[in-house]
C-alpha cells in the first residue's frame, strides 16, 4: 500500500510517500532505491509571452533562483514557457535562451524541467520538456507524444517515452495532453503514458501544462491527474501557464494516494515548494 503524511501551510508542504516496485513486467526497485529518498520539488505557474523569448527567459531564471532559495532539488515550469506556445520561434534564439537557463541551473545547483519548442530540422517542430541537471547539462528531453488537433498545425508528435534518473530518483516528463488525452482535442487514442512510466520505474512525473482557462475542463483535468497518480502509485508535480483568467488545472503536487498535497491559486503567477520523501514499505 502507498501512504503519505502531509502538513501544508500556505504554499509549503512536508510530504512522505512510500513507493512500491512495479508489478510483473515492470522494473523492480534496486537495493539503493529502497533507501528513504527525500527531495524538495518546486513549481512555477508563469505567464508565457508569445513573442518575447528574452522576457520568458528572465522569468524562468528568476524562478530557478527562487527554487534554489527554497532549497529545492527540482523545479518544473509550464509547457512552452521559453519560446511561447507556437511554432514561429527562431531556433537560434531558443538555443541562446536555453543556454542561459542551463547556466542558471549550474549556478544554482538545481535540476529544472523547462518547456520549449525545438526545431531539429526544417519542417519539424517538437513541443518539448528539457531536463537540465545541477551541472547545467541536459539529462534528456521528452517530446509531446499526444499533441492536440491545434498543436498539430505546427507540432510533430514525439515517439519515445523515457524514464530519467537524477539524485537517485527515477522520473518522467509528460506535457499537457500527454497525461489526460482530453475529449474534444482530437480523435487520438490514449496511450496511458503515466501508467507506462510507473511500470518502468518512475516515482515522480513532472507535468508541464499550458491548458487555458475553459472552466468546463477543470473537473476532467484534475480528477484525471488524481486517478492516474493513484493508478501508477507515484507523485505528479504540475506547472501550468498563468492566464488573465483562472486556469483549468491547478499547479501543485498530487500524491500516490490521489490527493493534492500542495497547490496554488488558479489566477496569476504563483510558486510552490514541497518536500517529498519516498520510502519502500
Amino acid at each position: 500500500m502507498l501512504s503519505y503524511r502531509a502538513a501544508a501551510l500556505g504554499q509549503r508542504a512536508e510530504v512522505v510517500g512510500f513507493g512500491v516496485s512495479s508489478s510483473s513486467g515492470g522494473k523492480p526497485l534496486s537495493k539503493a532505491s529502497r533507501r528513504p529518498l527525500s527531495l524538495r520539488i518546486a513549481g512555477a505557474q508563469l505567464c508565457v509571452d508569445p513573442d518575447d523569448i528574452d522576457a520568458n527567459t528572465r522569468s524562468v531564471i528568476e524562478h530557478v533562483g527562487r527554487a534554489r532559495a527554497a532549497r529545492c532539488h527540482f523545479v518544473v515550469f509550464p509547457e512552452m514557457v521559453l519560446t511561447g506556445y507556437h511554432g514561429r520561434f527562431a531556433q537560434t534564439a531558443r538555443d541562446r535562451a536555453m543556454a542561459q537557463v542551463r547556466q542558471a541551473c549550474k549556478r544554482n545547483r538545481i535540476c529544472a524541467l523547462v518547456g520549449a519548442g525545438h526545431k531539429p530540422r526544417p519542417g519539424v517542430c517538437y513541443i518539448q520538456a528539457v531536463a537540465i541537471d545541477d551541472r547545467g547539462q541536459t539529462i534528456g528531453t521528452h517530446s509531446k507524444m499526444v499533441p492536440t488537433r491545434g498543436d498539430r498545425r505546427f507540432c510533430t508528435p514525439g515517439r519515445r517515452l523515457r524514464v530519467f534518473s537524477y539524485k537517485g530518483l527515477g522520473f518522467g516528463c509528460l506535457i499537457c495532453n500527454d497525461m489526460w488525452v482530453t475529449p474534444g482535442c482530437g480523435p487520438y487514442p490514449d496511450p496511458r503514458l503515466s501508467y507506462r512510466l510507473a511500470r518502468r520505474g518512475a516515482r515522480v512525473i513532472f507535468h508541464l501544462i499550458n491548458s487555458g482557462s475553459s472552466s468546463q475542463h477543470i473537473a476532467y483535468h484534475e480528477s484525471n491527474l488524481q486517478l492516474r497518480a493513484r493508478e501508477g502509485g507515484l507523485f505528479i508535480a504540475t506547472a501550468n501557464a498563468a492566464k488573465p483568467h483562472p486556469i483549468n488545472c491547478r499547479s501543485g503536487i498530487v500524491s500516490p494516494e490521489g490527493t493534492w498535497l500542495v497547490s496554488v491559486p488558479r489566477r496569476g503567477q504563483q510558486f510552490y515548494s514541497a518536500r517529498v520523501t519516498i520510502r519502500s514499505p
